[in-house]
């Protein structure tokens, strides 16, 4: 297969996504919530979900199966918790030029895109400012200039939205000129695309990778065993053989992962896949995500059960983010 084949291939698939109500209500007639509210929380975050997803879900109630729960909407997306806040992490607050976010000592973050192969409804950028923040009107070009100036930045965070949304070529721009900067070690890409549509990893994609004598890492996102399908494993095993090291975060959310026999059935799953369990999140208190939430007592219940059962270098580490703070807390 050609690489425009490859790369025509990924875009019919995420082309083929059910986005908004309307189209969501075609496959999911039987949907657990209300038109007016479907409506209503599709105005303050888009529903979207691939066509292929919900088709390997076709036989399941889609109103109690973990995987579905974590991208179908809710109607108490529609509740305010004073709690919850548009910017719940701090990233508009820890914004340096529009399109890079500094947190961290010795790394930085690129908001590349506010594309994503799915959207997750606990998503803590829901309410990100992209039309102001992203750098794509001057193609990255100030991003990548800032890099360059600060000396004191060691490795560079490609995340969005998700990085892979954005074409090849750019890609490889973004991971050549980065590799460019003498005092950046690592890049780091943060994504999604690998579980939900595993065409997007092309073979110009893992060239680009290849290609980089950075170090190069790839965080993957999946809460649920059920996610590791075997068309991830496969193109796992294909960005492993770029010399990326290639971890997983995860976060817990309650009806999705929160029990110790999920999240250990998923780090055995991920180590057979190549991949280190990496984080394991408390939810960020995002506007309309209250339902996902699990209380730091239960999740320090689940996480000694995972250590009395799994080898340490298999338990995540349990991290919350909270604003302003230099690292995050564990």
């Amino acid at each position: 297969m050609h690489s425009s084949e490859h790369t025509l291939r990924w875009k019919k698939i995420f082309a083929d996504s059910y986005s908004g109500p309307k189209s969501l209500a075609t496959v999911i007639p039987d949907l657990d919530i209300s038109p007016s509210d479907l409506a209503a929380i599709n105005e303050l975050f888009t529903i979207q979900i691939t066509s292929n997803l919900l088709k390997q879900y076709a036989d399941e109630n889609p109103n109690q199966h973990p995987v579905l729960r974590q991208y179908l909407p809710n109607a108490q997306e529609l509740v305010e918790i004073a709690e919850c806040s548009n910017d719940p992490v701090g990233d508009v607050s820890a914004t340096a030029i529009p399109g890079v976010i500094k947190k961290y000592a010795n790394r930085l973050l690129i908001v590349t895109t506010n594309i994503c192969p799915i959207h997750c409804r606990y998503c803590f950028r829901k309410d990100f400012p992209y039309p102001q923040e992203n750098p794509n009107s001057h193609r990255f070009k100030n991003a990548l200039q800032y890099c360059a100036n600060d000396t004191t930045i060691d490795e560079v965070i490609l995340s969005g939205g998700d990085p892979l949304s954005l074409e090849d070529d750019m890609l490889e721009h973004l991971i050549s000129t980065i590799g460019k900067i003498s005092h950046i070690k690592t890049i780091r890409l943060h994504t999604k695309f690998p579980s939900i549509i595993p065409e997007r990893v092309t073979p110009n994609l893992l060239a680009s990778l290849a290609k980089s004598k950075l170090n190069k890492v790839c965080v993957f996102h999946i809460n649920h065993p059920d996610e590791i399908t075997n068309g991830f494993c496969e193109v796992v095993q294909k960005i492993k053989n770029t010399n990326t090291i290639t971890l997983n975060q995860s976060v817990l959310l309650k009806g999705v992962n929160d029990s110790s026999e999920i999240l250990i059935k998923l780090s055995r799953q991920l180590f057979t896949a190549g991949i280190l369990p990496y984080y394991l999140h408390m939810l960020d208190s995002a506007r309309g995500t209250s339902h996902f939430h699990v209380s730091p007592q239960q999740a320090g219940k689940i996480m000694q059960q995972l250590k009395n059962q799994l080898p340490g270098y298999l338990v995540p580490k349990l991290a919350k983010e909270i604003a302003g703070h230099s690292s995050k807390i564990y």
